[in-house]
């Protein structure tokens, strides 16, 4: 590798902490989550979308667009909670391919009990901890990493 590809130590030190992060608070995020809710990471994702959508269903191409995922991850996703009664398949008014997943009662249900208290332990573990000058740098530095993935690399 030619010197000029090698991290800077602050850059190496800021990756190697931005990866600590990475290890430490999602995991614990992520069982705090199951604890008090029961729901995989995979789950609360579908339900917050859902939940948080202006219209009762959503279009699986949509949906996959703002996880990030595969539309195949998806479907296994969408048969394991609709098995659960968390979610429902639709077929798609404008598309007789396409599928639309939408909430059912329970699934809203269980994600109106999860959110508070999952927002209650990321308050805890990330929003009470950091200053709110820290909290903007960080919007900041995220925005910008964000910016140069979506103008640089497909995602």
């Amino acid at each position: 590798m030619s010197e000029s590809n090698a991290l800077t130590d602050r850059q190496f030190k800021a990756w190697r902490a931005f990866h600590q992060i990475r290890m430490q608070l999602l995991p614990h995020l992520l069982r705090r989550l199951s604890a008090h809710s029961a729901l995989s990471e995979a789950e609360y994702l579908v339900l917050v979308s859902l939940y948080e959508s202006d219209s009762p269903c959503i279009r699986a191409k949509e949906l996959c667009h703002a996880l990030g995922w595969e539309i195949s991850r998806l479907s296994h996703q969408i048969t394991r909670m609709q098995a659960g009664g968390l979610v429902k398949r639709e077929t798609c008014p404008e598309d007789g391919r396409g599928f639309e997943v939408c909430l059912t009662e329970t699934g809203r249900k269980l994600i109106e009990r999860a959110l508070p208290l999952q927002n209650n332990e990321v308050k805890h573990c990330f929003g009470d901890v950091l200053t709110p000058e820290q909290l903007d740098c960080l919007i900041e530095l995220s925005e910008a990493i964000i910016k140069h993935l979506q103008e640089e690399h497909e995602l």
